[in-house]
C-alpha cells in the first residue's frame, strides 16, 4: 500500500474565518496541529502511551505553504506523508485538501523530535513506536515528495 494516511476530516469552522472572508492563516496551523495530534495517536503515541512511558514529540520546525483560499463550511481532509525518519526524529508533510474536489489547499512540512519527558531530553523512539514508523515509511516509500518539501523562503532575483 502506497497511500497517504488520512489524519483529519471536517468542515471549515466559522471561527476560522478572517476579515477577508476566508480562513485565517493562523487557523490553518491550528487545524494542522489537530491533524498532527491525530497522526501521533495513529502511530501509537497516544495519551495513554505517552503517560505510561513518559515520552512525547516536540516540534522543531514547521513551514506552511498556503496554496488556495478556503471558505467557511468547505470540507477539509488532511493526509500525512512520512518523508524520512531516524532514531529520534520524524520529517513529514501534511497536505490539506478540499474534501470534495481533492484540490490541495495548503501544505505543512514539519520536523518532530522524540523526547523523554522524565529526563527532559531527546531519546530514541521506543521499539514499538519505531516499528510502526518504519512500517508507515515502507508503505509510503513510493509516494513522490511534494515539490515544496525542503524549500526555504526567498525572493526570486531578476537579472
Amino acid at each position: 500500500m502506497t497511500a497517504k494516511m488520512k489524519i483529519f476530516e471536517g468542515p471549515v469552522s466559522p471561527d476560522w474565518i478572517d476579515y477577508n472572508g476566508h480562513m485565517n492563516d493562523a487557523c490553518y496551523v491550528v487545524v494542522f496541529a489537530q491533524a498532527l495530534d491525530n497522526f501521533i495517536d495513529q502511530i501509537g503515541l497516544d495519551a495513554d502511551y505517552r503517560a505510561q512511558h513518559q515520552v512525547s514529540l516536540y516540534t522543531l520546525q514547521s513551514a506552511v505553504h498556503y496554496l488556495q483560499e478556503v471558505k467557511q463550511g468547505e470540507p477539509l481532509q488532511i493526509f500525512a506523508h512520512l518523508l524520512e525518519h531516524d532514531s529520534k526524529k520524524l520529517r513529514l508533510v501534511l497536505s490539506m485538501q478540499h474534501g470534495d474536489s481533492g484540490i490541495e489547499l495548503a501544505l505543512l512540512e514539519t520536523l518532530l523530535l522524540h523526547m523523554d519527558m522524565a529526563a527532559k531530553r531527546t531519546s530514541p523512539f521506543l521499539p514499538a513506536t519505531l516499528a510502526r514508523i518504519e512500517q508507515l515509511h515502507a508503505q509510503q516509500a513510493e509516494l513522490p515528495w511534494p515539490a515544496q518539501a525542503g524549500r526555504g523562503i526567498a525572493l526570486k532575483r531578476q537579472p
